[in-house]
């Protein structure tokens, strides 16, 4: 089974050559794979992140919740302050002050126990992709009708499917041959 862990973010454009310092972040999300929180704020590169999440684990005792609640955007977030700064902030708004309290608990609960996994280079994409892989590959036909459909022909519908009810399966329609 899957469990807590924390995963990293690269925030900012992708097509930013991997050599190139980057924005990252980190989430740690729950078993069920839910956000449960989010750092406040972007580091300079995956160690600097990783370093932020293991002081975070180290000091999470001295740390101070705000809930907070805006009448413009109506909901509820909390925000993970230690020595007055901010570390780490609900990845989502909440509609009750209680189903927030509930979500920062589940936050404090886990983040000491959380697998801390080693960050690893994000696959390439846009031009970098290209450049590595070739251009995409298509995934099938994209019009309505789906695969050996010629335009312009009957959409599938539910009745294409069924075996006329009497639960035959594979028998032959009344109309039809078998080939």
């Amino acid at each position: 089974m899957v469990s807590a862990r924390f995963l990293y973010v690269v925030w900012g454009t992708p097509q930013r050559p991997v050599g190139e310092e980057q924005s990252v972040g980190w989430r740690l999300v729950g078993s069920n794979h839910r956000e449960l929180g989010r750092s406040a704020e972007s580091f300079t590169g995956f160690t600097e992140c990783r370093a932020a999440v293991l002081w975070l684990r180290e000091r999470i005792s001295d740390a101070r919740v705000l809930l907070t609640t805006t009448e413009a955007a109506g909901g509820w977030s909390w925000r993970l302050e230690i020595d007055g700064r901010a570390v780490a902030v609900a990845g989502r708004l909440y509609q009750r002050q209680r189903d927030c309290q509930y979500n920062f608990g589940q936050f404090l609960n886990t983040v000491t126990v959380a697998e801390l996994a080693e960050p690893t280079q994000p696959w390439p994409r846009g031009a970098a992709a290209r450049r590595m892989y070739g251009p995409p590959r298509a995934a099938g036909p994209t019009r309505p009708g789906g695969p050996g459909k010629e335009p312009g022909a009957p959409r599938h519908s539910r009745s294409d499917d069924d075996d006329g009810g009497d639960g035959g399966g594979g028998r032959e329609r009344a109309g039809t041959r078998a080939g």
